[in-house]
């Protein structure tokens, strides 16, 4: 057992040599960065928020991990990232035409 753990070891020190092990580590980051910024801009509102920028941010670890899992030929991976585009983009719409209905009415 302690031999698979070593060797485990070993291949993700190999992965880390890889630039794609750190674009989909970026697409993670970002991807887990978008629940921090809507934690924190919900505590200092007090109530629950969900920023534009969390949709942006979505949208972008989504297309990055989207590539990755292609790069990587994991078909649920690519299902699984490609299926979040539509409600995320879907979302920035809504954002948009609230924010150019608001601006019509002023």
């Amino acid at each position: 057992m302690f031999d698979t753990i070593v060797q485990n070891f070993h291949k993700l020190v190999e992965q880390s040599k890889d630039p794609w092990f750190w674009f989909g580590l970026a697409g993670n980051t970002i991807f887990f960065g978008r629940f921090l910024l809507q934690w924190i801009v919900s505590e200092r509102a007090g109530r629950s928020v969900v920023p534009r920028a969390f949709w942006y941010m979505s949208l972008t670890g989504a297309a990055i991990l989207f590539v990755y899992a292609f790069h990587r030929v994991d078909a649920v991976f690519v299902l699984g990232q490609s299926v979040g585009f539509f409600v995320y983009i879907r979302n920035l719409v809504l954002l948009a035409r609230a924010g150019a209905a608001t601006s019509a009415a002023a």
